[in-house]
């Protein structure tokens, strides 16, 4: 059994980690509270830009070239990892991984190009067997990347699949769904999966456009691209946010209960102590008064 003395610098140790986590979840909760509202307002302009999308294509006579399958004529398929630069946020960044290795499990007879945003996702890569498999790594923080920086990895992009570089252009990131629950989720990106664009909605009279839908759509689809890539990072950033206040909050919490554990321990051990000295004192009093 540990002495008092043991007893009492663990609970001093786990008291100043308590704190640590405790901080953490607050600078998590604060950060949580800031990108989660760019979040929904990234999910209205997205659902906006596509509902007018799906009116323009609804009017071609000729399917658009972005919808058209490549996979078959290039085996190349580009893979964007979205992860986290730091732990501690539970499975977060696991789960999201082994969704990429999966699927490049599934796509043997593929070439696989991996783009990676955050630190945590090359590093995994970097040591595995998959290595030879990165294409580019983005270093800058996944908080710090700005639009104007998606905007350039999106024209790069889609320039490289017009050129026939690469036949599908797929997305990995963690959606948000709430504080305590985030989903995995594979995009693909290009190109367009066939209905993603079917109007639900009838449209209201018929529309003249000025100029052609072909050439507002063909404007539109790169800053649909980009919005769609910029919205999945910030998905991925909130997600992240909340799995790391989540465990945060249980770490604290476990340090409270061993805090209490450690605490009944030395409260016991003090006893024992106490109740052992007093005996000492009664049998040494004992022995002088037979004497």
């Amino acid at each position: 059994m540990l002495s008092t003395k043991e007893i009492k610098q663990r609970i001093r140790s786990i008291s100043s980690i308590k704190q640590i986590t405790r901080a953490m979840e607050m600078v998590a909760a604060s950060r949580l509270k800031k990108v989660e509202s760019r979040v929904v307002a990234s999910r209205t302009y997205t659902e906006k830009m596509h509902s007018v999308l799906s009116h323009l294509i609804s009017s071609l006579e000729n399917a658009h070239p972005w919808f058209s399958e490549k996979g078959q004529e290039i085996p190349t398929i580009k893979v964007i990892l979205v992860t986290a630069d730091k732990g501690l946020c539970g499975a977060y960044n696991n789960n999201i991984i082994q969704k990429v290795v999966r699927f490049i499990r599934e796509k043997t007879d593929k070439k696989i190009k991996l783009i990676l945003i955050g630190k945590k996702g090359y590093v995994y890569f970097s040591k595995s067997k998959y290595a030879d498999l990165i294409e580019k790594y983005i270093p800058e923080s996944t908080e710090k990347i700005g639009y104007n920086q998606i905007q350039g990895i999106a024209s790069r992009l889609i320039k490289e699949y017009e050129g026939n570089e690469f036949g599908e252009l797929h997305i990995f990131f963690t959606r948000f769904v709430s504080m305590m629950q985030s989903s995995p989720t594979t995009m693909r990106l290009l190109p367009i999966e066939k209905g993603a664009f079917a109007s639900q909605e009838k449209p209201q009279g018929e529309y003249i456009f000025e100029p052609s839908a072909e050439q507002i759509i063909n404007h539109l689809f790169p800053k649909f691209v980009e919005t769609r890539l910029y919205q999945c990072i910030l998905e991925s950033l909130t997600s992240e946010y909340a799995a790391r206040r989540v465990a945060m909050i249980a770490a604290t919490e476990n340090a409270g209960e061993m805090i209490e554990e450690l605490t009944r321990s030395y409260n016991k051990a003090r006893q024992e102590s106490i109740t052992k000295e007093l005996l000492e004192i009664v049998s040494g009093a004992d022995a002088l008064t037979r004497k």
